[in-house]
């Protein structure tokens, strides 16, 4: 959790700027007429606002929470303020990590887990203790606001770094602090450069405020340097624990010095010079104004944020214990070193959700916020938290030093000396970005094969990034004792990374041009998956105990039907859902580019990060759920297929014709349009609304061919999963018609979740929407709509 050290009013701009702003603009674009994919949400969403308003007034018309009875007005209180509090940032989502890190922890379950669970439950108390800080910072004025933000800043990193420390953990402890501030001069920076500059030309910022943070990390800078110089130098006549009492005794001095200079800092930005940082706190643009922190209404009463820090600082210290804990087996299962763990792991945990908002920031061109909140944490980090660590170190009798490895400190000197150069102009664009973001790449590889004790012999399979460990660690965690299982939750996984990395260029140059193609990538990738999974971790197992590996199993001869380790059903449903998934997605990639790269149905979330990333989540669970009878049926084992009938049975021959009519289906429609579209185009006609071929027989011919495609899939699926061999291989054979039903519902999901999306969210509403608004008061229209069906096609 990362910060300025500036006072509240930064503060306060920043988050007004990242969020209240966003929503401003969002409301008023969907209440001035835009239509799109949420206009119906938005709809709903204040229709239901409405009734709670309502709901939650006593009979005089005031709020319950502002009722006399205190029995009434007290709960009701509670209530608001934690709700105000939970939807202060989208990132507070994560919330529900926070239990199940602390439950997987206390139980000792797998350490991969309880490391994963609890770094996610960290994100979002970071972003709490952050809203509580300002909340209380507020209330006390600038001078001890500012001290306050400079106390809890990076509360999160330090309270890591304490449990850490405790532990005897020093390079995790080293990494974490080097890794925070490599982190935002060089991630967040390079992110707010980049996202900046994409949308802005060139951007602008007080150059003298960051020359004075930059200076002053060069000071940092030099105080790793010379404990890491000395300790060489002494190397040669002194003994090991000669030079370590040495270094120590200069890091203790050091780190004092550093805090004076941070407290120095601080009265030159807050009393002597205050002046120069007005700049840095002021609104840039109009858009603002008569929005000051007077009127914003802060939540939380100075008690109430004070108990807020106090309950949140202690589920961190909780959920940092069980982290820290479980960074050992990480060490030995993933063969990934502590350094790396420290330096770019951890980091993300504390920096999250500022490192959103600040890019959020940059893009609405607030550049002085973006480089207060990467400069200035970066700042807290050298000359605040890490000399304080150091003293802590002493205090507990730990060698926590500034003497850091040298080849850590050459990077460190590095980074700060090209961040110095990239803002001695007080400008920024895209480029700038790219080289800061890529040497942060190249940093992080560096790291991730630099050993823990790099004085002893390297493995000379390190460069190979130790691919086969980390791949025999994930398959580790995603075994269950259930073959299913086994295959649907890395499956899942896969989907949700994908799109997760296929979000973030999307947000950051705010174009949806690349959505529907990620979606067809990811129907693929998981369908390959799940298709190899069996033979992957029959390799891996193999592998680790020297074993003959099996061989990769041939499609050809699955197909042949001379097994091979696949079975023919498996090849054929896997080809039809790839098949159908590389159509849709050049199709509508395709159209979406003859269309300049947009798409009305995100009109209204495209400006909107966290909405943005919702419908790439949204499009990852969508294709968990209609995969789910191919993921069902590629994790049966080979030995149901083979007590199986050689024969096609009829499920086969169904499923196959329903596939194929329906891709048929879907197919002509679509060039239907395409030509009734390019014959508009080309004045060969002057219709409005297409009602030739498909579209005289259905109003939506090409949903009804996606539907019954997955219906034939499911059906085809079914067939297996119906059979006794499919129960047993399911685990579901000792539940008799219950295990018969969970193989229908299984298989079923896929066209029922495609119905719903199609008749009731994303395709038939917005299309009747969008024409019956435009031609609702034509006679042709009202005549064609009544003659057609919406669905189904008429014979």
């Amino acid at each position: 959790m990362s910060e300025n050290t500036a006072a509240p009013k930064m503060r306060s701009n920043l988050r007004r700027h990242a969020s209240g702003g966003k929503i401003h603009q969002i409301r008023s674009s969907v209440e001035n007429g835009g239509a799109g994919l949420l206009d119906s949400v938005h709809h709903h969403v204040d229709e239901h606002s409405a009734l709670l308003h309502r709901t939650f007034q006593n009979a005089d018309g005031q709020p319950l929470y502002k009722d006399e009875r205190p029995w009434v007005a007290w709960p009701m209180k509670f209530g608001y303020i934690t709700w105000q509090t939970l939807a202060s940032n989208p990132v507070n989502i994560l919330l529900v990590f926070v239990p199940l890190g602390i439950v997987f922890g206390a139980i000792h379950a797998n350490p991969t887990v309880v490391f994963v669970l609890n770094f996610l439950a960290i994100i979002p108390l970071a972003s709490l203790l952050s809203f509580a800080t300002e909340e209380l910072s507020v209330k006390l004025g600038q001078t001890l606001g500012g001290l306050l933000n400079a106390s809890f800043g990076n509360a999160v990193e330090l309270i890591v770094s304490i449990v850490a420390l405790k532990n005897g953990e020093i390079r995790i402890v080293q990494a974490s602090m080097l890794g925070s501030i490599l982190s935002n001069i060089l991630l967040v920076l390079g992110c707010c450069f980049l996202a900046g500059g994409i949308k802005h030309r060139e951007q602008s910022f007080n150059s003298t405020v960051a020359s004075t943070m930059s200076s002053l990390m060069a000071v940092s800078t030099a105080s790793l340097i010379i404990p890491a110089t000395l300790y060489a130098a002494m190397g040669r006549n002194n003994a090991t624990d000669r030079r370590t009492d040495n270094i120590l005794i200069l890091s203790h001095g050091t780190a004092v010095i550093l805090l004076i200079l941070y407290g120095l800092y601080l009265f030159f930005q807050l009393k002597t010079h205050a002046d120069l940082f007005d700049e840095e706190s002021e609104p840039e643009s109009g858009e603002d104004d008569g929005e000051g922190d007077n009127n914003e209404g802060h939540i939380l009463s100075p008690w109430a944020a004070g108990v807020a820090l106090v309950i949140i600082t202690v589920m961190v210290a909780v959920c940092a214990e069980y982290l820290v804990d479980s960074i050992d087996s990480i060490v030995q299962s993933a063969h990934i070193s502590r350094t790396f763990i420290g330096l770019i792991l951890l980091p993300i945990v504390g920096n999250a959700a500022e490192h959103v908002t600040a890019v959020v920031v940059a893009m609405k061109n607030k550049m002085n916020l973006a480089i207060g909140v990467a400069l200035g944490s970066s700042m807290q980090i050298a000359l605040l938290v890490t000399p304080f660590l150091v003293i802590l170190g002493w205090i507990l009798n730990e060698p926590m030093s500034l003497q850091f490895e040298i080849f850590e400190t050459v990077v460190f000197f590095l980074a700060v000396l090209v961040t110095n150069y990239l803002i001695s102009d007080g400008k920024s664009n895209y480029l700038e970005g790219a080289m800061l973001l890529g040497m942060y790449i190249i940093i992080a590889l560096a790291f991730y094969v630099y050993p823990d004790n790099p004085g002893n012999p390297v493995d000379p399979l390190c460069p190979l990034f130790h691919t086969m460990s980390f791949l025999n660690s994930v398959l580790h965690a995603t075994k269950f004792s259930s073959p299913f299982l086994s295959t649907l939750v890395p499956s899942i996984g896969l989907a949700y990374t994908i799109q997760g990395f296929a979000a973030v260029p999307s947000i950051i140059a705010q174009t949806e041009r690349f959505y529907d193609l990620s979606g067809s990538f990811t129907y693929i990738s998981c369908t390959a998956l799940s298709l190899y999974l069996p033979t992957i971790r029959a390799r891996a197992a193999a592998a680790a105990v020297g074993g003959v590996k099996p061989a990769w199993p041939s499609i050809l001869s699955a197909l042949a039907g001379s097994g091979g380790g696949l079975n023919w059903r498996q090849v054929a449903l896997s080809a039809a859902v790839s098949i159908w998934a590389t159509r849709l997605g050049t199709y509508l990639f395709s159209r979406i580019t003859s269309d300049n790269g947009t798409d009305s149905r995100f009109d209204n979330i495209r400006t909107s990060p966290p909405k943005f990333l919702g419908a790439f989540f949204a499009q990852a669970t969508w294709v968990s759920l209609c995969l789910m009878p191919v993921l069902a049926l590629n994790a049966l084992p080979a030995s149901v297929f083979a007590s199986l009938p050689a024969a096609i049975t009829l499920t086969d021959i169904l499923g196959a014709l329903l596939y194929i009519g329906g891709l048929s289906f879907e197919v002509t429609a679509d060039r239907q349009k395409d030509k009734w579209v390019q014959e508009k185009k080309t004045k060969k006609h002057n219709e409005e609304f297409l009602t030739r071929g498909l579209w005289s027989k259905s109003r939506h011919p090409n949903y009804f061919g996606e539907v019954t495609l997955w219906t034939g899939v499911a059906t085809l699926a079914a067939g297996v999963m119906l059979t006794n061999a499919g129960q047993v291989g399911m685990g579901l054979a000792a539940y008799g018609m219950l295990g018969k039903t969970a193989a229908t519902a299984m298989a079923g999901v896929s066209p029922a979740f495609v119905a719903l999306l199609l008749f009731k969210v994303s395709g038939i509403p917005l299309s009747e929407g969008k024409y019956d608004k435009r031609y609702g008061d034509r006679k042709d229209y009202q005549e064609w709509k009544k003659n057609t069906p919406m669905f189904f096609p008429k014979l």
